[in-house]
């Protein structure tokens, strides 16, 4: 049904704040040994934590949110061992259950009891009627697509496979007019609510909606549809364009697509009057992102803030980004640090993720790991692993690239917040037994 796995979110952690359960041991270590106890026992292919979250609130609150879903996955693979329908490939752990996108892919409440999982995984439909069902699926896509011309349309992970397939029939009863041949529309993605598209082209559907009123949106001129964002952009350029560049240095201002274009500009400036103390301008500015409900820290250099934060609130909270100069500092002892790592006696090359983790970080990796290497000179990483990469295990967002990576077959995924000891743990769960 959809085309696509979950929807990746791209938010970010608490810098400098260290990620332990209450047993002492790194979370995000533990969520991935629990992923790779899921593929191996399994076969899952994709775990994501709270794919589809929307409100998270400030940096910090992520770290409770991958706790969470540590909790969530571990039920799951309790469930999984006592269940008689263990053959899901695509899993979310989030806040409710779900069973979307054909008969492989499912939400699982984090919080749920093993029984209720149990539960929710066996009573599925039967074989024979998942194969009727999907027979629907697929003859309605084929009138849709004979119909519209649009190559491009799916429902999103969001819904359920009855709401999907409730979308696809309203879609396939609407009627154009006989002098229109085609649409002007790109790609089409039926979910549950509308929301503008992120960009021209593209139509988003609410599954309940009725073929007239499909009509209408999809008569409608997917260009001039994108055209009242594109003015606005235009507008807080000229407002604020010269003092986000002149005082921030600021050059990519973006508003989520699901804020209108008066909070858009209210946001926008908010960011203006915040940016007249000069502390707070004294730090890197690369994109930052104007939303509904979060105010985020993204590494060094971006940053998310909700619409309606004061700027005296901006001013405070924005604070904790690390100054200029320190970054640069810390940039540089990490490039020092990282030629010292190379051709290690432990046969892994140690690198640290480009995504949004802060500089301080990836220098303190680089020191924790040249320590474990004095330490542990006899120390050699099994085949296949060969990269060790340090990411920031309190960002969600990055918590779900290491736990779904390509490269995760040959990439050991270190949380860069461990202290010594939990990453000395975490690496000696891959040393390679004594010939």
């Amino acid at each position: 049904m959809a085309t696509r796995l979950f929807a990746r979110v791209f938010l970010v952690g608490l810098a400098g704040l260290l990620f332990f359960s209450s047993a002492g041991a790194n979370t995000f270590h533990q969520l991935l040994e629990e992923k790779r106890k899921l593929e191996k026992q399994f076969g899952v292919q994709t775990l994501e934590c709270f794919p589809f979250i929307k409100k998270i609130g400030f940096t910090e609150d992520q770290i409770p949110l991958v706790e969470q879903c540590l909790t969530g996955t571990r039920t799951l693979g309790e469930a999984f061992a006592l269940s008689a329908n263990s053959n899901y490939k695509v899993i979310g752990i989030s806040n409710r259950f779900l069973n979307t996108a054909g008969f492989h892919t499912v939400l699982i409440p984090w919080n749920a009891a093993p029984d209720e999982v149990i539960k929710f995984l066996d009573d599925q439909p039967s074989r024979e009627e998942q194969t009727v069902f999907l027979d629907k699926i697929r003859e309605v896509k084929r009138k849709i697509s004979a119909k519209f011309r649009v190559q491009n349309f799916y429902c999103s992970q969001e819904i359920s496979n009855a709401h999907c397939l409730e979308g696809y029939d309203n879609l396939a009863a609407v009627r154009l007019p006989e002098t229109r041949g085609t649409i002007g529309w790109q790609e089409i993605v039926i979910t549950h609510t509308h929301t503008p598209p992120d960009g021209p082209g593209k139509l988003i559907l609410n599954f309940h909606d009725s073929p007239a009123a499909m009509r209408e949106y999809l008569l409608t001129d997917s260009f001039q549809t994108w055209k009242p964002r594109r003015k606005m952009y235009e507008k807080i350029q000229e407002k604020f364009g010269a003092v986000f560049k002149k005082k921030l240095g600021l050059e990519n201002l973006i508003c989520a697509v699901d804020i209108s274009m008066e909070e858009c500009e209210q946001g926008a400036g908010n960011l203006a009057m915040a940016s007249r103390s000069t502390d707070f301008r004294m730090r890197y500015w690369g994109r930052v992102t104007i939303n509904r409900y979060n105010t985020l820290i993204h590494g060094d250099f971006h940053a998310s803030i909700r619409y309606d934060l004061p700027p005296e609130e901006i001013r405070k909270y924005f604070s904790r980004k690390a100054p200029k100069t320190q970054v640069t500092e810390k940039d540089l002892v990490a490039i020092k640090l990282e030629g010292r790592t190379k051709n290690n006696s432990t046969r892994l090359r140690a690198v640290c993720d480009l995504e949004n983790l802060r500089a301080a970080l990836c220098a303190s990796s680089f020191k924790n790991f040249i320590r474990f290497v004095k330490k542990n000179r006899d120390y050699r990483v099994q085949v296949p692993w060969d990269t060790l990469m340090f990411v920031d295990g309190t960002q969600l967002g990055r918590v779900n690239f290491a736990l779904n990576s390509n490269s995760r077959d040959t990439y050991l995924y270190a949380d860069a917040n461990s202290d010594e000891a939990s990453f000395a743990a975490y690496l000696n769960q891959f040393r390679k037994n004594s010939d």
